[in-house]
């Protein structure tokens, strides 16, 4: 059975390919954030950056689905922690690449609403 989308038509297998690399992706980022949080109970701020790095490429290549998967599994629970634990969370909330940064900037920033 075809879907029509517009002028394209989408083929379900598509369809199905297409739910399955997100939610590879998914588990991708959130593997990674439970690796960045573990490594921040350890203390090891060079697996910290690293962790932070490669979210920060994968943000910056990803489409828009992409960077909200992370904004919502890696962004914001990660910071969440490190604000609760603000005494020691600001170091490694400061080693935010740039883009993380703005997201995070952005979640805090913003109205709700």
């Amino acid at each position: 059975m075809f879907q029509s989308c517009g002028t394209n038509i989408v083929l379900p297998i598509q369809q199905k390919q297409f739910k399955m690399k997100q939610e590879k992706e998914i588990q991708e980022i959130e593997i990674l954030e439970k690796e960045a949080q573990e490594a921040i109970f350890k203390g090891k701020k060079n697996k910290v950056i690293q962790l932070y790095q490669k979210i920060e490429t994968i943000f910056s290549k990803g489409d828009n689905h992409t960077k909200a998967i992370i904004s919502n599994t890696f962004v914001l629970p990660l910071t969440h922690l490190l604000e609760m634990n603000y005494s020691w969370g600001i170091d490694y909330l400061q080693l935010l690449p740039i883009q993380l940064k703005a997201e995070y900037y952005r979640q805090i920033y913003s109205s709700g609403i």
